[in-house]
């Protein structure tokens, strides 16, 4: 079987992983990290994979990639797209929110899928360490939208080597709101509060606020992309995560960095703008967030 190459844009806590997996089953892997440096050690520590070390060459343009795994924050999104020259690879976005897909695709065309990742919790430290600190596989989601099912085999193969599922969506708006629908919410109330989501469930001042979240960004959902999810089902799947989640938001805006805020909640809030859709707790948590974010700088 052909051993594809491997490009990833941004080794964060998620590329971080991806990398150190890739490079365990023996593909080549090119990064196009930000830095100067030619060459990156890791060492993953993970409750489910183990601990593994890797090193990853950086080549920034990634133009002998076969397959690109975007993993940038949207921050820095144009900084790694200016670098990457390559019009064949197969490009996968892995980033929270719906603001980047616009930019990827006016640089990839239909070589970009529609993908998230969830049901992971991957960070990483100042000594290149990553920490997966989830107790499973991570879950990766992928729209089969006008896509060539001989390109999703090859992409849903790559993944299931290195032990992550892959779930194919029917439609583009499935897989996009499926994850935004529920880290929206969460991300914007952990970073508001600088909290974790145990602490959200122990206040009913937060689980007011979580909920009304929720149901406003579903019905944002319905009206934009006919998005259907039940209420219930929202809130059975946030009730499946641990009480000590963070967010890569909280931390980003309580450390005075750039975040995705507007990625995030700000996509919402502009969305219901849009359609005129009445979403005040969206809004009132979205200036709130702002606002905290102003302070920092």
């Amino acid at each position: 079987m052909q051993k594809y190459k491997i490009g990833i844009a941004g080794l964060g806590g998620i590329g971080g992983l991806l990398g150190v997996l890739f490079e365990n089953k023996g593909y080549k892997i090119f990064s196009s990290k930000l830095d100067n440096k030619k060459l990156v050690t890791f060492n993953l520590k993970s409750n489910y994979y183990g601990n593994l070390d890797a090193k990853i060459i950086v080549n920034s343009n990634l133009k002998d990639a076969n397959i690109i795994f975007i993993c940038s924050k949207y921050q820095y999104l144009k900084k790694h797209l200016k670098k990457i020259n390559n019009k064949n690879a197969l490009i996968i976005p892995i980033l929270n929110g719906r603001s980047h897909f616009e930019i990827l695709k006016k640089k990839f065309n239909n070589k970009i899928f529609i993908a998230n990742i969830g049901k992971v919790v991957s960070k990483i430290n100042k000594k290149n360490q990553i920490l997966h600190s989830s107790n499973n596989a991570p879950e990766v989601l992928i729209s089969s939208e006008k896509k060539n099912k001989k390109d999703l085999r090859t992409i849903k193969n790559v993944l299931s080597k290195i032990r992550l599922k892959v779930k194919i969506k029917s439609k583009n708006s499935d897989v996009i709101w499926s994850k935004l629908i529920r880290l929206s919410p969460i991300s914007a109330l952990t970073a508001l509060y600088n909290c974790n989501l145990g602490q959200i469930r122990s206040s009913k001042l937060k689980m007011d606020q979580l909920n009304t979240l929720i149901k406003e960004t579903l019905i944002i959902s319905k009206k934009n992309d006919n998005y259907r999810d039940s209420y219930t089902n929202v809130k059975n799947l946030i009730k499946s995560l641990p009480d000590k989640l963070n967010t890569s938001l909280q931390r980003d805006i309580n450390s005075g960095v750039s975040s995705e805020l507007e990625t995030q909640i700000g996509s919402i809030v502009k969305l219901s703008k849009k359609l005129n859709i009445s979403s005040p707790m969206n809004e009132k948590i979205y200036l709130l967030l702002k606002k905290k974010c102003q302070k920092r700088f």
